[in-house]
């Protein structure tokens, strides 16, 4: 009976020692799943910093989302992949629980990009150890967790802040949505704030807008310049985008050339440029017969034609951080960076309507270019145009022993300025008679070729025509003695 008792209570300690070892067991698995929880929300978190840095940071190098899409496991979204218009991309992680803290980003008073924390539903900025606010270009937080609560360092480690006890729970969120409304994609993050980024798609079309307007002012200075110097357009060359021609490359007679843009379709206001009382002409809004003269920063009309030799440049700025592009200028590369504003003293935001340009419409007929400002009346720069050259004979038969024979010619389309001469070889000569007649623009005579004993039985005699702006043309008489 004592044997009995002596094994039943063995068998019941072996029994709470493995129900105990089991306990233990679990406890220590549950330990570990949470500290691996814990160590997968402190990179999740250090990850997304960096991205949200690595967003910020790109934006003031001009450099864009161009693509995203969510990171799958399952059917739940672990995250989102960010491709950048510079090839490289970023992944913001998942798995934030609502008791986290967590960070984000927001436009402060300056409109610059901040660091901010959310911690219990309540969002503030983040501060460094001297009490200043930490902008998102200027320092990357890291985040840790000691002894169960989440400390924050801007500094590499060296100085820590403490925030609210790390919770182990599996979290499902960070980001909750991206979506793209027209040109600009929104990050809704999890703390509630709402970050927004121009698509790269927008800073491609603005850019195209800036590359034609600063080609444009250019163009306009060289155009006048060629039509004051009565020079005429050469050659005239399509530029053509998306097989659509949306200018041309002009060459002048002097081989200079210019490139002129067409202005885009746009039924609302546009910034232009427009002939004041001074004769000169100066940026502003025009809609339709209405114009509103834009103004500097100190309350100055923006002339738009050059000063003192130098043409306004045009450019995007977005250093203020609010995802919006505002239209600047200055006078040469070094000039000061000056801004466009409107009627009620506010910088002018490059949008569909707010389109700068110089011309409506870029037109080539067949004889001249047609401008067409935004404002103001066409003007015209005539084309070149080949001159032709009659011949009433390109073979002739000179009678032995000198001839003469002669050759009647007509160059029409020239100017006054025509030259026309001929080089012939050894034992041949040429007289020429020549008569212009303004009203018709033709030059007209005769070439009379003689030749001597010395010459040759055959010849050739080249006859060269100018008209005087850069073309020159030469044409061949084959000579026989008979």
């Amino acid at each position: 009976m004592r044997r009995f008792r002596f094994t039943a209570m063995l068998a019941l300690t072996a029994m709470l020692a493995v129900s105990c070892f089991n306990e233990v067991e679990s406890q220590l698995a549950a330990l570990e799943r949470r500290v691996e929880n814990l160590n997968r929300k402190v990179a999740a978190f250090n990850e997304n910093i960096d991205a949200l840095q690595t967003l910020a940071a790109k934006y003031q190098s001009y450099i864009y989302i161009t693509n995203y899409r969510p990171i799958y496991e399952g059917k739940d979204i672990t995250g989102y992949r960010i491709t950048l218009s510079d090839g490289s991309f970023i992944v913001l992680n998942n798995g934030v629980s609502k008791d986290d803290p967590i960070i984000g980003l927001t436009l402060g008073d300056d409109n610059l990009f901040y660091w901010i924390i959310t911690v219990n539903g309540k969002t503030d900025f983040l501060y460094d150890d001297t009490g200043a606010k930490v902008a998102a270009t200027a320092a990357s937080p890291i985040m840790k967790i000691v002894d169960g609560v989440w400390k924050v360092s801007f500094d590499n480690g060296n100085v820590w802040q403490t925030f609210d006890k790390a919770q182990a729970g599996d979290g499902n969120s960070f980001v909750d949505s991206i979506v793209t409304r027209g040109n600009y994609i929104y990050l809704y993050l999890a703390s509630g704030r709402t970050v927004s980024f121009p698509s790269y798609t927008l800073y491609e079309d603005y850019n195209s807008q800036l590359n034609a307007l600063n080609a444009n002012i250019e163009t306009l200075r060289k155009v006048y310049e060629a039509k004051a110097s009565n020079k005429f357009v050469k050659n005239v060359v399509p530029v053509v985008q998306d097989k659509d021609t949306v200018g041309y490359n002009l060459v002048f007679n002097d081989n200079s050339t210019v490139t002129a843009y067409n202005g885009r379709a746009y039924e609302g206001q546009k910034i232009g440029i427009a002939q004041y009382t001074d004769g000169e002409y100066y940026w502003a809004i025009i809609d339709g017969t209405k114009v509103e003269w834009l103004y500097d920063d100190i309350e100055r009309m923006v002339q738009a034609s050059p000063t003192e030799g130098l043409s306004p440049i045009f450019i995007l700025d977005n250093s203020f951080g609010d995802g919006k592009y505002y239209w600047a200028y200055k006078y040469g590369e070094k000039g000061v960076k000056l801004y466009l504003y409107d009627k009620d003293g506010n910088k002018i935001v490059a949008s569909d309507t707010n389109v700068i340009q110089l011309f409506s419409k870029v037109e080539v007929k067949d004889g001249y270019v047609l401008f067409t400002p935004l404002s103001g009346a066409a003007f015209s720069l005539p084309r070149y145009n080949p001159f032709q050259v009659i011949l009433s004979a390109t073979a002739v038969n000179l009678p032995a022993p000198s001839g003469p024979v002669s050759v009647d010619y007509e160059v029409r389309n020239v100017p006054s300025s025509v030259a026309i001469t001929a080089i012939t070889e050894k034992g041949y000569y040429v007289v020429m008679t020549k008569t212009y007649d303004s009203a018709k623009k033709k030059l007209s005579g005769t070439i009379t070729i003689t030749a001597d004993i010395t010459a040759a039985a055959k010849s050739t005699v080249v006859v060269m025509i100018s008209d005087g702006n850069g073309h020159m043309e030469t044409y061949k008489i084959a000579v026989t003695k008979v």
